[in-house]
């Protein structure tokens, strides 16, 4: 009985398919994210190059490039909270992403909340994600943290963040490969595993573990939106012919179906 259900759920012509697929389509849209992604990577950059300036200008004692990348990292904090905040930001992001998008139009899912936006308190809890990164920016800049240890202390708010705004938004399978392959990284290197890089390089210790899996969690999510989109237009395409007995009483009866079915 179950394998017949399973087939029965799996026949081509059941409206719960077209149904099925374009919530996982709608579930995987991820470009948005990798727009998001392209212009947050690069104010994270600044926001490291200012902390790796303060850092050597805290040892070799140079106040005036001590200054400088006070100011610069404030300037990047303040130009990721406008992002972050911004309504021109969001409307620069969809835009982006319909053009990218093409001619698939607009898909959106939800989530169990059923509310478009974010609630008050998990915006906050994205807030202290930025102050929180920024303190141990601070940190590392005046030797209390090494650079090379940053990565765990990310993860340690970063994962449960991104894991409570997964659920939260309700998104697909591929989302859970950022967090997951990020708290992964952290434990691993607190278990002195050798996936460190050059120490000539200690910055990218950070910025590839937080920027890299995010990135294939996002094209792993994109790819998914193209098999799902193909499922789509397959089901679509062939749900139409599965009623050739039902459509012929339609006709005589004037019903529209048939004549569809029929073209």
């Amino acid at each position: 009985m179950s394998g017949e259900k399973a087939t029965e759920k799996l026949q081509i012509g059941d409206p719960r398919l077209v149904v099925r697929w374009t919530r996982r389509y709608a579930r995987s849209r991820t470009i948005s994210f990798l727009v998001q992604w392209v212009v947050i990577v690069f104010m994270i950059l600044v926001i490291g190059l200012a902390a790796n300036l303060t850092n050597t200008a805290h040892r070799t004692g140079s106040m005036g490039l001590f200054g400088l990348s006070i100011g610069l990292m404030a300037l990047s904090v303040l130009g990721l909270a406008w992002f972050s905040l911004s309504r021109w930001s969001g409307e620069l992001i969809w835009n982006i992403t319909q053009w990218l998008y093409g001619g698939e139009g607009y898909a959106a899912f939800a989530g169990p909340s059923g509310h478009k936006t974010l609630p008050l308190w998990l915006t906050a809890l994205g807030g202290g994600l930025v102050v929180y990164h920024l303190v141990i920016a601070m940190l590392v800049s005046f030797n209390y943290v090494s650079l090379r240890s940053m990565q765990p202390f990310s993860a340690a708010y970063m994962a449960p963040y991104l894991m409570i705004l997964i659920v939260y938004q309700g998104l697909g399978f591929w989302a859970w490969i950022w967090p997951a392959l990020y708290a992964l990284h952290a434990v691993l290197l607190l278990a002195g595993a050798p996936i460190r890089f050059p120490a000539h390089f200690p910055l990218l210790d950070m910025i590839v573990p937080v920027f890299g899996y995010g990135l294939v969690a996002i094209l792993a999510g994109h790819a998914y939106s193209r098999y799902a989109l193909w499922n789509l237009k397959r089901v679509t395409r062939t749900v139409l012919p599965e009623f050739p007995t039902d459509a012929d009483g339609d006709a005589e009866t004037g019903g529209g179906a048939g004549d569809c079915a029929h073209e």
